[in-house]
C-alpha cells in the first residue's frame, strides 16, 4: 500500500526502525488505510490485532531491497497497548 511506502520514505536513510513504529505511524497518520488492512483479516481469527500487525510486517517486507533491509535479531519497543514487546527490526536504505 502506498501509505506504507510514504512512512518508509519518511525515515532517514541508514536509520533503524521497527514494525511498531510503522504501525503507530499508520494508526496516527493513515487511519483509514490501517482500517483497510484490518478489513482484509478474517474477523473470526484469534489474536486479531496481532494478525493485522503481522500483515503490516509482510507489507513492509515487500520493500526489502528497495527501501529497507531486515536486520538480524529483534527490536524491543512499546506496542500499541503501551507494553514492551519484540518485533522486526529494519534499516532504511
Amino acid at each position: 500500500m502506498e501509505c506504507i511506502e510514504i512512512v518508509l520514505k519518511g525515515i532517514e536513510v541508514s536509520c533503524f526502525f521497527d514494525s511498531h513504529y510503522v504501525v503507530d505511524s499508520l494508526i496516527r497518520d493513515f487511519s483509514d488505510d490501517y482500517l483497510r488492512i484490518a478489513q482484509r483479516i478474517d474477523p473470526e481469527t484469534n489474536n486479531l490485532t496481532l494478525r493485522i500487525h503481522q500483515q503490516i510486517g509482510h507489507l513492509i517486507a515487500k520493500f526489502e531491497g528497495a527501501l529497507v533491509e531486515r536486520q538480524p535479531g529483534k527490536s524491543w519497543s512499546v506496542n500499541i497497548h503501551g507494553k514492551a514487546s519484540s518485533c522486526a527490526l529494519w534499516k532504511r536504505i
